[in-house]
This record gives structure tokens, C-alpha cells and sequence, in this order.
């Protein structure tokens, strides 16, 4: 019993020496940011079109409506490179000192397509019935999805290359993530060319718009917090 005794000591005193003779490790704590980005052609072109009527007689504007979206629709369909879809349905009635005197019946559709000569094309014809809301350009879900793949791992790449700078500038032997933030920005730019058409009679169609699309940057942004070692 003495000896179970005097070996369990032995071994504390073993295990508090060596705690002794080795802290643990303490760190400083270091932020900051790395980028990666590539210039990208704006690839997707996205109109937005709407046929729009004015009266008292509801009904009728309604069946107006839905023949010119349905013309529209057949029309864009005949294109394999666009897609098309509708949008919102309005009727908002109309004022005339402080009275309702009337209706606006609209409907919005949507082209998408990767060619804008083609997009140019069937934007000339529709707009013998239809009016031009808006274009907006922007990347591809694909480009953008296989784009950020490579900056994530380029951004990443220079994490690590700036971690290393800042272990070596300090004289530190190792360091430990302690955040480290990915996010991906671009692909719908504010910036982005728009197109606009002002309200005009659509007694005849007028010349297709012009598009091109431009580039933008696509980033990934790492933010970054290590801890540097002081040992």
C-alpha cells in the first residue's frame, strides 16, 4: 500500500513538473482581408416587356391583354435560344379628381437569352404590340457558379500566403484560424447597363435596341481573424 501510494505521487509530481516546464501556448490575435476577382462578360440579357390599356370596360381590356401576351408568348417561343415567362397582372383604376373614372389592365413578360442579336431581333417585333420596360444585363448562373469556384480557391490561396507573411514578419513559429469569412459578390450588378424606353404610340414598331452587355467583376471576399503564437 505504501509503495501504490508512493508511485501515484511520483507520477503527480512527474505530470506538475512537466506543466511546469510547459505553458501552454499563447497567441496574438491578428485581422485582416484578401480578395480574388475576375473580370466576366455580362452573358445574360433580361427584357422586361408589358401590354398596357386604359377604359371603363374591364372585360374587353382583359381580352385585349391576354391576345397581345399570347402573340407575344407564341412569338418567343418560336426562338430556341430565349426564354420567356409572364409576370405580374394589374388593374389599378384610374383617377380623375379625386373619382374613379376608369381602369389600367397590364401585363408584364419576361425574355432571358445568352444572344443578343437574336434577343435584339424578337425585341423589334414585339414591340409592334408591346412596350420595353427594361433590359438589364448580368452573369449566367453557370459562368457565375464556375467563376467563384476558382476565386474561392484563389482566395483562399492568398489567405494562406498572407497568414504565412504575417507568422514570418512577426517572428512567430505557427498560427491558428480563428474566423474566416467567404462570401462571393457580383453577377447582379446596381451598376449594371439598363436600357430604358420611354412611353411612346405603337402605331409602328420601332427599331430593335442595341445591346451589349459589357463585363463586371465577380470578387470573393475572405475575411480573416488568426491568432499568432508568442513561443
Amino acid at each position: 500500500m505504501k509503495q501504490l501510494v508512493a508511485a501515484v505521487l511520483l507520477s503527480f509530481s512527474a505530470l506538475s513538473s512537466n506543466a511546469i516546464a510547459e505553458p501552454p501556448t499563447v497567441y496574438d490575435r491578428m485581422a485582416f482581408a484578401v480578395i480574388a476577382e475576375k473580370e466576366v462578360p455580362n452573358d445574360m440579357l433580361t427584357a422586361i416587356l408589358y401590354a398596357e390599356q386604359q377604359g371603363q370596360d374591364t372585360a374587353a381590356m382583359a381580352d385585349s391583354i391576354n391576345q397581345t401576351i399570347t402573340w407575344a408568348l407564341d412569338l418567343a417561343k418560336q426562338e430556341t435560344a430565349v426564354d420567356s415567362s409572364t409576370l405580374n397582372y394589374i388593374t389599378n383604376p384610374v383617377y380623375t379628381d379625386g373619382r374613379v373614372t376608369g381602369w389600367q389592365v397590364r401585363q408584364n413578360i419576361q425574355l432571358k437569352s445568352k444572344d443578343s442579336k437574336i434577343l435584339s431581333g424578337l425585341l423589334g417585333k414585339l414591340q409592334e404590340k408591346l412596350r420595353i420596360e427594361g433590359i438589364h444585363y448580368s452573369v449566367s448562373p453557370e459562368v457565375k457558379a464556375e467563376t467563384e469556384k476558382n476565386l474561392i480557391d484563389q482566395a483562399l490561396k492568398n489567405f494562406k500566403e498572407r497568414a504565412d507573411q504575417l507568422k514570418a514578419g512577426m517572428g512567430r513559429a505557427e498560427y491558428r484560424i480563428v474566423r474566416l469569412d467567404v462570401q462571393a459578390l457580383g453577377g447582379e450588378s446596381p451598376q449594371a447597363p439598363m436600357y430604358r424606353m420611354a412611353a411612346m404610340a405603337l402605331d409602328a414598331a420601332p427599331a430593335p435596341p442595341s445591346l451589349e452587355g459589357g463585363k463586371q467583376n465577380l470578387q470573393v471576399n475572405v475575411q480573416a481573424e488568426i491568432e499568432l503564437s508568442i513561443q
